[in-house]
């Protein structure tokens, strides 16, 4: 059996829509909409910044798939990218603030041990929307890693589906990722916020309401505290992700088939992979999409004995540990395996089809932690790839480690959500210099490179050390 093929498509994505949904459709709830805000400036990776760093242009723009990284300016921190997503939001939508009964916030950018960050976002939007206007919102901080977004959106999933009123909730990933200057990191900075309407009856896409997990305690990526950076095993760091990642994957198809959201037909030999139409993955650089991706369809089509029976004809039989003299050398017969599964035709129809579309915007903003996932997202949505009916998996990974799988499925009324118009204002943003863009970094700049225009900025701190910010109207110095 070609390991393209979909047993999905024998059926109208319609019917799946229908018959797919979790029991009481009316109620069901997820994703209406969403709102992203990028900083005005960019650096690229090809020029002074590889010439400089002494790095071959083509490894970052093919090798690790970022072009452009989000640069955020001086008077932006991960509270105020927060608050600008989340009032793009609101305006988009013609949304009050009594309409909310939560505001979740993912962050591991947090500008506070204590305080939450959702309070000085809330405290911002009171700027525009009067003071006290969200004093019956409740907010809460999420903090693991990469991840944090993604288990604030299960939570609150949970929340709107038992709440008996029509509320709203938001869930709002921000975050600036930084790595010392010169170091092996430092290409996969970015920065940004994503922020998500949650309600019953969605427009954009339904939750299936099942979340599989996987969770172990690693070094692989983590933040002193005080440290202003944070320490990276990279290696070690990528495989704690596919390791996660496919047991989160395991525990999710586990329990879409006990619960009939995902039924397998054993008389076609198909997979649980060929019941998702898209791919999402968190993306710390686009080439890591494709990494996971090929994991995860490796790890799902052995148990079909017809996908094995394709990639023995494609690219020979899997190694076993028993043709080999020793680990080394299996391992090293692992390692050739999964290259060559990769650049498989079977697989890159696949990645082409279901998981290459999720990365555009990222290529152009380059990672923004717990956001990534869902400028995935907000890729397929810019693109017009997705359709009614259509099934989401989206793998969000959380270094240290955690991995969420769920699914969720495309409404009818998809196309009615307007776009993001992200691609031109990406276009539109200014391009700094390598000196300018490492003052912004080492946070000495003394003022903003863009002056500040209708944003809520950054204003300072007190003797106490309490962060304040103000709505900025028009352009000041």
């Amino acid at each position: 059996m070609p390991a393209s093929s979909c047993v999905e498509k024998e059926m109208p994505l319609l019917n799946r829509c229908i018959e797919d949904m979790p029991e009481g459709k009316e109620q069901a709830v997820g994703i209406d909409d969403l709102s992203v805000y990028v900083p005005r400036l960019f650096l690229p990776l090809t020029g002074e910044f590889s010439q400089r760093r002494g790095i071959d242009a083509g490894k970052l723009a093919k090798g690790i798939g970022i072009e452009q990284m989000a640069v955020p300016d001086a008077h932006e921190d991960a509270a105020s990218m927060a608050a600008m997503s989340l009032l793009d939001l609101m305006r988009r939508n013609d949304l009050q603030p009594e309409e909310i009964g939560k505001i979740y916030v993912g962050t591991e950018s947090s500008v506070d041990e204590a305080k939450a960050i959702g309070t000085y976002v809330i405290g911002m939007l009171e700027k525009v929307y009067g003071k006290g206007s969200f004093h019956e919102c409740s907010t809460v901080e999420y903090k693991a890693a990469c991840i944090g977004t993604t288990f604030a959106l299960e939570s609150l999933s949970y929340w709107l589906a038992a709440e008996d009123s029509e509320l709203a909730g938001v869930v709002i990933a921000s975050d600036v990722a930084r790595y010392p200057l010169s170091s092996p990191g430092e290409y996969t900075q970015g920065a940004g916020s994503v922020s998500l309407l949650l309600r019953k009856r969605p427009r954009l896409l339904a939750f299936e309401q099942i979340y599989g997990s996987f969770t172990r305690d690693e070094n692989d990526f983590f933040r002193p505290t005080g440290a202003k950076t944070a320490v990276v095993n990279g290696k070690h760091s990528n495989q704690c992700y596919l390791d996660a990642m496919t047991g989160a994957f395991d525990s999710f198809a586990r329990r879409a088939e006990k619960k009939g959201i995902i039924k397998l037909d054993r008389e076609k030999d198909d997979c649980v992979t060929d019941h998702i139409d898209h791919l999402l993955f968190h993306i710390p650089y686009p080439r890591m999409v494709e990494y996971a991706s090929a994991s995860l369809f490796r790890h799902d089509w052995k148990k079909s004995s017809g996908r094995v029976q394709q990639m023995e004809r494609e690219i020979g039989p899997e190694p076993k540990m028993q043709d080999c003299r020793d680990a080394a050398e299996h391992q090293s017969a692992e390692s050739d395996y999964a290259r060559r599964f990769s650049k498989s035709p079977s697989f890159l129809q696949t990645f082409n089809e279901k998981v290459s579309g999720t990365t555009a915007l990222s290529r152009r903003i380059g990672n923004i932690y717990t956001g990534s996932i869902y400028l995935g997202l907000a890729s397929l949505l810019e693109t017009k790839r997705l359709k009614p009916g259509q099934r989401l998996g989206f793998g969000a990974y959380g270094s240290g480690c955690s991995a969420l799988f769920f699914s969720a499925i495309v409404q009818h009324q998809a196309a009615d959500v307007p776009s993001l118009n992200l691609m031109q204002k990406l276009d539109s943003r200014k391009q700094i210099s390598l000196k300018d863009y490492e003052m912004l970094h080492e946070q000495k700049a003394e003022k903003s490179i863009i002056k500040p225009h209708e944003e809520f900025v950054f204003a300072g701190m007190d003797s106490q050390g309490y962060r304040h910010y103000e709505y900025v109207t028009s352009a000041i110095e």
